[in-house]
């Protein structure tokens, strides 16, 4: 089903300074503009300039961020800063990282994949999007036509044929890019430019389906950036692909973290929203200084509410015989029935926040930055698969997939 292309990548030389993690940055929709800053200061050549560039005042038609990131798009593949691979290829990548004093290694495939509309069933969204950023991409997209990031995919490969085929390349040849990042992970990068592998893997993709783990707003705008095309060229192939990073859900190193959500703003008090929740889920309550352990492995069908004081609640659901995604129950029953928000004020993050840090989302209660903090269990995998393949969307930010992918390592010119 779903269709791979090899691609030329575009890739940083010498000419950009020898050490690449001054080089790389996080993908834009987790960078804080403090970060942001730092990652300006890093390198005169950090991806940063291009993939998130800063807003500075006086910005107009002419001259913006997406002006800026074109202008030294141009300047960099003029002066050799960004080199384009001549042969059509497919990267092999592994990344290691160290989560909870445990060493992971999550290997994935850099290549093109066709564009589709999610109705076709080749590529399958799980999480919904919002306005903003598909907007910024878009603009970013239509200035520079490149894919500075990869598109984080999913694929099912229970026997490891990808695996076993791949390890053979790595074998005889040495990664074309190897380094040690700011935050100690290893970056391996080979470049695979056999024709036998290259028709191989796009064999084994036809009968395949992708699943979009991260990157659902660059897959929409690359879609919609595609049809723009389309309709002023009549003929755009040259654009009728992304760049992806493509994992195998069994992969050891595939690892998915909850989103934690902090309401900000409501007249609802404690006891009233006690009193609401009572009537769905069995309520247990667990004062910060007792009990650790289960405050540290909740049971399943369960999320926890902290209400400030060192209060926590176990809130676990009374009718299990239906599937279980804390998100959706969430948003559902307690953000639309208990607190009365629709659709457009959760997707617009009014009265609510997001952390991916428990500390943190108390110790924002507990400053009184937010009112109420709902914690959320690991997002099963195999659970978020399944409401993929039956054309359901979770809600925005129900799963982070770490580590993210960083931007720069390999990047694609449309066009």
């Amino acid at each position: 089903m779903a269709t791979i292309l090899p691609i030329k990548g575009l890739r940083y030389s010498g000419a950009a300074g020898c050490d690449f993690s001054d080089l790389i940055a996080p993908p834009y929709d987790v960078i804080s503009p403090e970060q942001q800053e730092i990652l300006y200061n890093k390198s005169p050549y950090n991806i940063i300039r291009l993939e998130y560039g800063k807003f500075l005042p006086g910005d107009n038609e002419q001259n913006n961020r997406y002006t800026r990131a074109a202008e030294t798009f141009r300047d960099w593949l003029v002066n050799n800063i960004l080199i384009q691979d001549n042969k059509e290829t497919i990267y092999l990548y592994e990344q290691y990282f160290v989560y909870n004093n445990n060493n992971y290694m999550r290997q994935a495939l850099f290549c093109g994949v066709k564009l589709t509309p999610f109705s076709e069933g080749e590529i399958i969204p799980h999480e919904a999007t919002l306005d903003k950023p598909r907007e910024d991409r878009l603009k970013l997209l239509q200035h520079c036509e490149t894919n500075f990031s990869p598109i984080f995919g999913l694929f099912k490969d229970p026997s490891r044929i990808l695996d076993s085929q791949s390890s053979y390349y790595k074998k005889i040849t040495d990664p074309v890019i190897s380094f040690n990042d700011a935050e100690g992970q290893l970056h391996k990068l080979w470049a695979v430019t056999d024709q036998k592998f290259g028709e191989l893997v796009q064999k084994f993709f036809k009968g395949k389906s992708i699943y979009i783990a991260d990157g659902h707003h660059r897959y929409e705008t690359s879609l919609q950036f595609y049809k723009e095309k389309k309709t002023a060229l009549g003929k755009a192939e040259d654009y009728a692909h992304t760049l992806m990073a493509l994992v195998n859900i069994y992969d050891d190193g595939l690892l998915t973290l909850p989103t934690h959500r902090l309401i900000t703003c409501s007249k609802i008090t404690t006891a009233k929203l006690l009193k609401e929740l009572g009537k769905v889920f069995a309520i247990t309550e667990i004062p910060e200084h007792q009990n650790r352990e289960q405050l540290a492995n909740p049971p399943k069908f369960s999320f926890k509410l902290y209400a400030g004081d060192g209060r926590f609640f176990i809130l676990t659901g009374e009718n299990q015989s239906k599937p279980w995604l804390d998100t959706v129950v969430l948003q559902d029953v307690v953000l639309m029935g208990i607190f009365g928000m629709d659709s457009t004020t959760i997707r617009n993050g009014e009265g609510l926040r997001y952390t991916r840090d428990e500390w943190e989302a108390k110790e924002t209660v507990d400053k009184g930055d937010a009112l109420y903090a709902f914690l959320m269990s690991k997002p099963s995998l195999e659970e978020i698969i399944n409401h993929s393949e039956k054309g359901l969307r979770l809600p925005q930010k129900s799963t982070f997939f770490y580590p993210k992918f960083a931007s720069g390592i390999i990047m694609h010119k449309l066009g």
